[in-house]
């Protein structure tokens, strides 16, 4: 069955989900999250000029002084935003960028110019009309001020692979790369030195639609497989993309990822079959599969 040729299913309407019922490994922000959430951000705030720059609570800050960060932001031009991996960057117009990696509960937010912070505010980056807020509940993200392109402090930033939306990551490459691999599929998907931006939940979706269960190994893959897969993964990315560009900013921010067609719906019915999705957990982290579909 070639899975990456059939429609994917995401007019269907939306479920109504709670945060509460939402799966905590599914809340971490993947590539399409955050590469939406820049477009946005960019949209908003490109040439903005920084009037004021306030920390609520340092502890996500890492590399520098609480009075460094404020003032070496203040009077700066924000240049755009950029999604990298798993991480978002704020780009200012000289050399200068704030490298976040949101982790599991990192979260943006556009407001106006004025209000007080809430407990899980971070940092805000105040603007003539309006403020940028970073709030992170659990406290769990990191968040760096960098100069000159010099990431060698930021943690996990260096050696990670192509994006796995990179024009440049050609089949042939991904094979290539594939190979230099061992282990369960889903776990090398998951892994930023192979490719960087795929977490938990879009591995899930990603191997149900190129029909491949996430324990096979690597090494029992055809080739007919893994350019399915590669296929899978570039399509899944880039019409889950398309969903999340018809949604607001705040809604990307809820994680109201009722558009997954498996991942987090245990029990539920597989929409590629009609089976039944099967769960099990390890590690911390739900894996969600269908046993009909995917081999």
């Amino acid at each position: 069955m070639n899975h990456y040729f059939a429609p994917l299913p995401l007019n269907h309407t939306r479920m109504s989900l709670q945060l509460n019922d939402v799966l905590e490994d599914s809340l971490l922000p993947e590539l399409p999250e955050l590469k939406v959430i820049a477009e946005k951000l960019s949209t908003l705030l490109k040439g903005e000029t920084i009037i004021q720059a306030s920390v609520n609570n340092p502890l996500p800050i890492h590399g520098t002084t609480v009075d460094e960060f404020k003032e070496t932001l203040q009077g700066k031009i924000i240049d755009g935003f950029e999604a990298d991996g798993k991480f978002l960057l704020i780009k200012f117009r000289d050399d200068f960028e704030i490298i976040i990696n949101p982790m599991l509960t990192g979260r943006f937010s556009v407001r106006g110019a004025g209000g007080r912070p809430s407990a899980s505010d971070i940092f805000r980056l105040r603007f003539k009309t309006n403020s940028l807020w970073y709030s992170d509940r659990k406290k769990m993200g990191r968040v760096y001020l960098v100069s000159g392109h010099d990431y060698t402090d930021v943690a996990e930033f260096t050696n990670r692979g192509p994006s796995a939306l990179s024009p440049d990551l050609t089949l042939k490459e991904f094979s290539r790369l594939l190979q230099r691999r061992r282990g369960e599929i889903k776990n090398i998907l998951r892994n930023q030195r192979f490719v960087k931006g795929i977490g938990n939940a879009y591995a899930d979706e990603i191997l149900l639609y190129a029909g491949i269960l996430p324990f096979r190994k690597r090494s029992t893959l055809t080739p007919e497989e893994i350019e399915r897969l590669f296929h899978s993964m570039r399509s899944i990315l880039t019409k889950f993309m398309d969903v999340l560009r018809e949604r607001t900013l705040p809604e990307i921010t809820l994680e109201n990822r009722d558009f997954l067609m498996i991942h987090g719906k245990k029990d539920g019915v597989c929409p590629l079959c009609g089976g039944r999705v099967s769960e099990i957990t390890a590690n911390r982290f739900k894996t969600n599969f269908c046993q009909t579909c995917q081999k």
